[in-house]
Order: C-alpha cells, then sequence, then structure tokens
C-alpha cells in the first residue's frame, strides 16, 4: 500500500488560478486529502513520507490535450523530409511503434506530464490491426511501462483517402451511417474518447491543402451524436473557418488546430461552449519551415489572434502539443502569442482537465487525484526555469520520477532545447 505523503511549507498553483503560500498538501493513497496552510497542520501520522516544500513550489501534473506517442521521432527530422520520413515509417512493425510509445511515454513523465490525451497512432496503416494507443494505456495502467495516464481515442476516423490515412491509424468511413459504425468499432476496442478529422492538413502538401474540407455536416453530426451516445467526448482535427464552424454546429467537443479560421470561429466556440486546443508550437513552426505558399497562408491567418481571442471570450484554451513537440515548448509558444502565464499554466491543469472530461484531476484540491508536481522555482515567474528544476513527480498518489533516489527510480529529465 502506497504511504501517505505530507508536502510541507510549500507554495501551491492550485490549476485554477489561485496562489496559496507556506502550505500543507497531505495525499492519502490516490488522492489529495486536504490542503491547509502551515501553522494550522496537524503532525503526520505514523508511516507518513514528509518532502519538505520549504523555498519550493507545488502544483498539478501537467496534462497533455494532443499527443501522438508514437510520433515523437519526429523531432528529429527536418522539415523538409517531414513527408518521406512519415511514409517510410508507415512500414514500421507493431513491435517498433509499441516501443516508441513506451520510450516517449516515460519521457513525458520525467518531464512532469501526467496525463495524455492520445490521439492517434498506428493501428490500420498496412490493412491489418496493429499496435494501437489502447496498448500504451494499458500497459502503464498495468504498472509494465512507466508513464502519464493516457486517455486514449483507438484509430482516428477519416474519409477515405482523407488526412492521416497515408501514415496514422485512420478508419476509413463515408456516410454517416459508416461514421457511426466506426465510432462503434472504436468503443468496441477500448477508446476513451473519438477523433476525427473535418479537413485536410500540412504534413502532405501541396497533395492537401489545410484549407480544404472533408466530412460533411452530416457526417459529423453523426460522429458526434454516437460518442455522445455513449458518453463520450469527441474532438477534431478542423484546420479551415468553415470547418471549425461546421464541426461546432455538429456538436464537436473541442477544435484541434483551427489554424485559418476567424474571429468567426472563435465566436462560434465561445457560443458553442466548445473548447480549442490550438497546438500553437505547430503552427509557428509550420509557418517558419513549409513550402512559400503554405507558410504564407498560415502566416497571414492570424492564428495567434485567435488564440488571444479566443482567452477573452472565455474559451478553455488547453495546451496539446501534437507529434513533435514537448509541453513545456507548447506553453512557452502561447506565452509568447502573448496568453497570460497564468492561463498557460490553467491550459496545462484544470482548463486541461475539464477539455478531457476529468472531473477527478488538474486542480490542488482535497479529494482530487494527487497528480502534483513538486518544482524548485515559480512557473509564474518562468517557465523554463521553473521546470529545469522539476524535483518530484508524484501520480495517482505514488513518488514515481524524483531527485531523491530513494523516493524513485526515475529522474526528473532536463527540458530539451526549444525546437526551432
Amino acid at each position: 500500500m502506497t504511504p501517505n505523503i505530507s508536502i510541507t511549507n510549500v507554495n501551491v498553483i492550485d490549476g485554477l488560478g489561485g496562489v496559496t503560500d507556506n502550505a500543507t498538501v497531505v495525499v492519502s493513497g490516490s488522492s489529495i486529502q486536504s490542503v491547509t496552510h502551515a501553522n494550522q497542520s496537524t503532525a503526520p501520522s505514523d508511516g507518513t513520507r514528509t518532502i519538505d516544500g520549504t523555498g519550493r513550489w507545488l502544483m498539478p501534473g501537467l496534462i497533455n490535450c494532443h499527443d501522438h506517442l508514437c510520433n515523437k521521432w519526429l523531432r528529429t527530422t527536418p522539415a523538409s523530409d517531414y513527408q518521406s520520413a512519415r511514409l517510410q515509417r508507415r512500414n514500421a512493425t507493431p513491435g517498433t511503434n509499441a516501443l516508441e510509445a513506451a520510450g516517449n511515454a516515460t519521457w513525458e513523465l520525467r518531464q512532469g506530464v501526467t496525463t495524455v490525451r492520445e490521439l492517434g497512432g498506428p493501428g490500420m496503416a498496412i490493412g491489418q490491426e496493429m499496435f494501437t494507443n489502447v496498448d500504451i494505456r494499458d500497459a502503464i495502467a498495468a504498472g509494465r511501462v512507466p508513464g502519464p495516464r493516457v486517455l486514449a481515442s483507438r484509430l482516428i476516423i477519416a474519409m477515405t483517402g482523407g488526412h492521416g490515412t497515408p501514415w496514422y491509424g485512420v478508419r476509413e468511413a463515408d456516410g454517416p451511417d459508416e461514421v457511426r459504425k466506426s465510432i462503434r468499432e472504436q468503443l468496441k476496442g477500448g477508446a476513451d474518447c473519438i477523433k476525427i478529422m473535418s479537413t485536410a492538413g500540412l504534413a502532405n502538401y501541396p497533395h492537401e491543402s489545410p484549407d480544404t474540407d472533408e466530412y460533411t455536416l452530416e457526417e459529423l453530426t453523426a460522429g458526434a451524436d454516437e460518442a455522445h451516445r455513449f458518453n463520450k467526448l469527441i474532438t477534431t482535427h478542423a484546420m479551415s473557418d468553415s470547418a471549425v464552424r461546421r464541426a461546432i454546429k455538429a456538436g464537436v467537443d473541442t477544435i484541434e488546430h483551427a489554424f485559418l479560421t476567424t474571429a468567426d470561429g472563435v465566436a462560434a466556440m465561445a457560443d458553442g461552449g466548445v473548447s480549442f486546443v490550438p497546438t500553437a508550437r505547430v503552427a509557428w513552426r509550420m509557418a517558419r519551415n513549409s513550402p512559400p505558399a503554405l507558410a504564407e497562408l498560415l502566416e497571414s491567418a492570424g492564428h495567434r489572434d485567435r488564440v488571444l481571442e479566443a482567452v477573452d471570450r472565455g474559451v478553455r484554451v488547453g495546451v496539446g502539443t501534437d507529434s513533435r513537440f514537448t509541453v513545456l515548448e507548447e506553453m512557452e509558444t502561447l506565452v509568447d502569442y502573448g496568453m497570460p502565464v497564468e492561463s498557460v499554466l490553467r491550459g496545462a491543469t484544470g482548463v486541461a482537465a475539464e477539455i478531457c472530461g476529468l472531473d477527478d484531476s488538474g486542480v490542488v484540491a482535497p479529494g482530487k487525484r494527487a497528480d502534483l508536481l513538486v518544482l524548485g522555482a515559480n512557473p509564474l515567474d518562468g517557465l523554463r526555469p521553473a521546470f529545469e528544476q522539476l524535483e518530484t513527480v508524484i501520480k495517482a498518489g505514488e513518488v514515481v520520477v524524483s531527485t531523491d533516489h530513494s523516493e524513485a527510480s526515475l529522474r526528473p529529465l532536463p527540458p530539451p532545447q526549444p525546437l526551432n
């Protein structure tokens, strides 16, 4: 049985925008038992592990709202080789994909990520069932692989020949009835959420372009209805403004990317109560490393302005990395966009939990899941300096990463240099 943990004299960033100085946080089992001011706390019970938080900062574990655990290898792929590299990778064996996902899961955990929403990996790319993100989810949950908790979408739903079909695990489906069937298949296979492609994307340009819409309103509506019938959230890859507004009308819960949306698209998100995961680092990098026509299309769309409009309108804006990047890089890019750092941190904690449908997570409060980070500096004063001093990662009440060799087998991983 995991012993209780008492983190004393620590400054708490609660994931909701609040900060409490000099607090004591007690963890019992997998949950937070209490958060009190240090001078109001009682002596720890026998067997309680005490972590001295003096001069340190405690916050919720990071939640990555949009991840692809099999695709972090793309960090080392030059932008000019992106497409050819992905096409070569489509024939990777299930074992290769499983090892890739396992390694990346541990890599992210060591950087303070305690939950990822995994939105598509290998599966049907060469015509037969292969490794899927459900497998890495279950391996982590069973304790066979160290990593964050995984929310798995299983196979992505796309039209025949749609975005992702050359390389991801995609279930091609055409027409409302086939879309419904494809979602039922993912749920049968253990999916926690559903991802559906509303537009083409960037990686296969110029053979596909982000301003090309794919699914119709009827198909998207069928998908949203079917997911919601089984109490599952549905998110959509949507680049164009028309696709963003169509997906919102159809009833999806979250918009991913929206690189080409307008103020009208953001207004529709706000009016519809729809969440937004902008994957800003992807937009930033692709605008600088793409063919001139695509770079101009992305640069002129004003993605930065749309993100800030979404924040101003009260849209839930979450932190998601997509394939290549770290959560820290995404947070830094959103800060560079002009998003307040406290809003960015909420986008990776409390707001991220709301986007992912996790009522038990993302907040430092009694009764919440004990996914916690201890940092040697205040992230509100600087994200990178704080995460360079990550000392402890607690996942579901267990110390899983620590600078203290007696606490855990994994050490914190210094943030990699930003990928430009």
